[in-house]
């Protein structure tokens, strides 16, 4: 999603993320890979940065993000506290992460990407993949990239 917001900007996503004081580190694979399913938590500051860089309303960004209003103990929780981000493995998060058909994706954002998907809701339209489409597309190492 930032990095969705940050090219609406003509900015790469590095630009934004001092936006948030990060809490801790992104997640990787052994390897030292980017994990695909790491999901970011934001503090109510951090909830509203984002959506005033979207555009959006607060609400309509909970709907649209499973994670959204989820908090974690390494974030402050006073609304008048600085924007805060931490990372955490979207499995851990929201439950199991699956991933949305790149048709379904190219069909509703014009952009032929991997995004992460809501398993719990409905079948995909094309019908090549179960889940609902629910998340900004963004790279395919990371929906927060």
């Amino acid at each position: 999603m930032i990095g969705r917001v940050a090219a609406s900007y003509g900015l790469e996503t590095s630009s934004l993320r001092p936006g948030w004081k990060w809490r801790s580190q992104q997640p990787r694979h052994e390897s030292g890979a980017p994990r695909a399913d790491a999901e970011v938590l934001l503090n109510a500051g951090g909830r509203q940065l984002l959506a005033q860089l979207c555009g959006v309303d607060e609400h309509v960004l909970a709907r649209a993000l499973p994670s959204w209003e989820l908090e974690d103990a390494r974030l402050p929780a006073e609304q008048d506290e600085a924007p805060a981000a931490v990372w955490r493995i979207g499995g851990a998060v929201a439950g199991p992460v699956a991933y949305g058909c790149r048709l379904c994706t190219a069909r509703r954002t014009g952009a032929d990407v991997r995004v992460g998907t809501c398993p719990s809701g409905p079948g995909c339209a094309s019908g090549t993949a179960g889940g609902s489409w629910t998340r900004t597309p963004t790279s395919p190492t990371s929906i927060w990239t």
